[in-house]
């Protein structure tokens, strides 16, 4: 029996068809092998490490080294830098200070004496804006944006006051502890539309922290002082506060963990209780780190990572005596001056090791296997094997 002859239009369906199906299957088929490797990746152990780029030392020896959009940021009582992954000086700044404060938001640094009068705003190209106040400062943040939030001590009236990066106040909030209470820490969302304070105040014989929120666009016009939202909590200091984007805000105390999230108005959306006393916050990569002392087993110490829904993540204990903590790319990274911890958020310890002493600093970069480590010596680019 004949088949059925197809037609000229059947002819070229079923050749667009069957290479639509090709295209599926190569699709389908890279997906699979990027899954694949991405968890081969993911779950790999590493028991060693080479240098691939070394380059001299940055700074003084007193120097603080921390990460800085991509690259390193280096400061002292004398100026501070920023250096490329080789050690090349992108921009500095001097200054003499004794107690410097300083914050880093996406491409922009602000520092200023903790009880002097200047402070200085820098970004990717360098130097910006310089302010001076005519009170002392007592805490500076900034913003993705390049706002600078700045405390300013009055004596018995503390004002928070608000500048853009070339140093134009925009803002002036006055608080104080018969009022208001007084500010412990702020945070400034990235989009520069909201910010937290949270405030300590004496009440009766004991104490209060009051979280408000200030909106500065057509909301808050609208309300008294621009506060669209506030919580009270008896008893307990709040002293870590911080935006992780336009509307995701994480409160620390000494026995909460509290989210608050809203486009326009925040509102408290999660929270979880803390037992124990903390002895170190960190945060980054959409997630804080809890430090505790571990009370229970051969480890020191034991850390709890929450995401940003107040979900508790990952719990660990490590036998470490970090000088600090950094969360990035999925990696905890827990260091010292000669040894390095790295876990993945699922707990799987990625590398363990000496990483040859005079450790200052160790910078994660975009590869979740390649580091660069700061030493007084010079720095050293490094990937694990």
């Amino acid at each position: 029996m004949q088949g059925e002859k197809l037609t000229f239009r059947e002819k070229i369906l079923k050749h667009r068809l069957t290479k639509i199906y090709r295209v599926i299957l190569c699709a389908v088929l890279v997906i699979t092998v990027i899954a694949v490797v991405r968890v081969q990746i993911e779950n790999k152990v590493y028991t060693d490490y080479r240098v691939t780029k070394s380059a001299g030392a940055i700074g003084s020896s007193d120097s603080v080294i921390q990460a800085y959009n991509g690259n390193l940021l280096s400061y002292s009582r004398d100026g501070i830098s920023a250096y490329n992954g080789s050690g090349e000086q992108l921009w500095n700044q001097t200054y003499e200070m004794q107690d410097p404060i300083v914050d880093v938001a996406g491409e922009y640094v602000v520092v200023g004496d903790y009880k002097g009068n200047t402070i200085y705003v820098m970004n990717a190209s360098g130097p910006s804006g310089q302010i001076n106040t005519n009170m002392v400062i007592t805490n500076l943040k900034i913003s993705e944006k390049g706002i600078v939030t700045a405390m300013l001590d009055g004596s018995n009236v503390i004002w928070i006051e608000i500048y853009d990066s070339a140093g134009n106040n925009i803002v002036s909030e006055r608080t104080s502890m018969n009022q208001t209470g007084f500010p412990v820490n702020t945070s400034m969302s990235a989009d520069n539309q909201k910010m937290a304070v949270s405030y300590l105040k004496a009440e009766g014989n004991g104490i209060k922290t009051s979280i408000a929120f200030y909106n500065f666009g057509d909301v808050g016009q609208n309300v008294v002082d621009k506060v669209v939202s506030g919580y009270d909590y008896d008893d307990m200091i709040i002293p870590f506060l911080q935006y992780f984007n336009n509307d995701v805000a994480v409160a620390v105390g000494e026995n909460r963990l509290l989210v608050f999230s809203g486009k326009q108005i925040p509102e408290l959306r999660a929270e979880t209780e803390i037992e124990e006393n903390v002895e170190s916050v960190f945060w980054g990569d959409s997630s804080v780190a809890l430090v505790y002392r571990n009370d229970e087993g051969e480890d020191r110490y034991r850390l709890d990572v929450y995401n940003l829904s107040a979900e508790l993540v990952l719990s660990q204990t490590f036998d470490l005596e970090y000088s600090n903590i950094v969360l990035h790319n999925g990696n905890i990274i827990i260091y010292n001056e000669a040894n390095v911890y790295i876990w993945n958020k699922k707990g799987l310890e990625k590398y363990n090791g000496d990483l040859g002493g005079n450790i200052r600093a160790v910078i994660p970069t975009k590869s979740k296997t390649k580091f660069i480590v700061v030493r007084n010596e010079g720095l050293e680019t490094i990937k694990l094997k």
